[in-house]
């Protein structure tokens, strides 16, 4: 089982990361080829449509230079499952703009098989 607290940030990376071609680099190495994400709005299912629901997420909430995400310390996992909080912060003041948990089950390799997105407010 992977390290849940370095998951954590190696997945939260990959939301704040400006360059698409290292978002792919890292979506390919965090997330299983097969691997789904879920929100209560939407799926994503396999490396292209994780990049551009990343992409999304980036354009909305990092690229104007507002927010950036960050992990929360202290994520867990057992079984081939890890869950991690995350935040949304205002870049300026570190204000606290929305928060939320990951639940995911990974592969043997440490890699993303399923994501399952809540956000909290």
């Amino acid at each position: 089982m992977t390290d849940p607290n370095d998951l954590a940030r190696r997945y939260v990376a990959v939301w704040n990361d400006p360059d698409p071609a290292a978002r792919r680099t890292a979506i390919a190495a965090l997330f299983a080829p097969g691997a789904t994400h879920h929100t209560p709005s939407r799926q994503a299912r396999g490396h292209a449509e994780l990049e551009a629901r990343v992409a999304e997420s980036h354009d909305t909430w990092v690229a104007p230079g507002t927010h950036v995400f960050r992990a929360v310390p202290g994520a867990d996992g057992h079984h081939d499952a890890v869950r991690l909080n995350w935040e949304m912060v205002e870049r300026a003041t570190g204000t606290v703009a929305s928060v939320g948990f990951d639940f995911l089950t990974v592969d043997a390799d440490g890699r993303i098989l399923t994501d399952h997105q809540f956000i909290d407010r």
